[in-house]
């Protein structure tokens, strides 16, 4: 789980600085404060994950990298639809679909993470220790 979580706060850290580089365009004028916190909060979990390596801090791990790209997806609707009616030419950028692609991958490992944890906030049963 450890590796996994390491693996979630590389691939968090990615999204944010893609994001940041790339998130200003014709469609979206100005980066989004709650975009960047939710970012930033995901990976401030992550660090308390790989220190507490607990199973519910691995989960709202998950679920703040969820937020995060939901959040990114709404505030870029703007260029998520002109992409889909196609009334111009815009094509897809790579800072788009890189933001989109770290994100996934971060919201999985910290998943994996979680569900390889064997420690939560109930005691191990002696079942689990063999």
């Amino acid at each position: 789980g450890y590796y996994l979580v390491f693996a979630a706060f590389a691939f968090g850290l990615a999204a944010l600085i893609t994001y940041l580089a790339t998130g200003v365009s014709e469609f979206t004028p100005k980066l989004d404060g709650a975009v960047t916190a939710s970012y930033a909060v995901f990976l401030v979990l992550c660090v308390a994950a790989l220190v507490l390596d607990l199973r519910i801090v691995k989960y709202l791990c998950f679920a703040m990298g969820l937020f995060s790209l939901l959040r990114f997806i709404v505030f870029d609707i703007n260029y998520i639809t002109n992409l889909l009616v196609s009334i111009d030419p815009t094509p897809v950028t790579a800072g788009f679909v890189l933001t989109i692609l770290f994100s996934v991958i971060a919201m999985g490992a910290a998943l994996a993470a979680g569900i390889l944890t064997k420690s939560g906030l109930e005691p191990l049963r002696k079942e689990d220790n063999v």
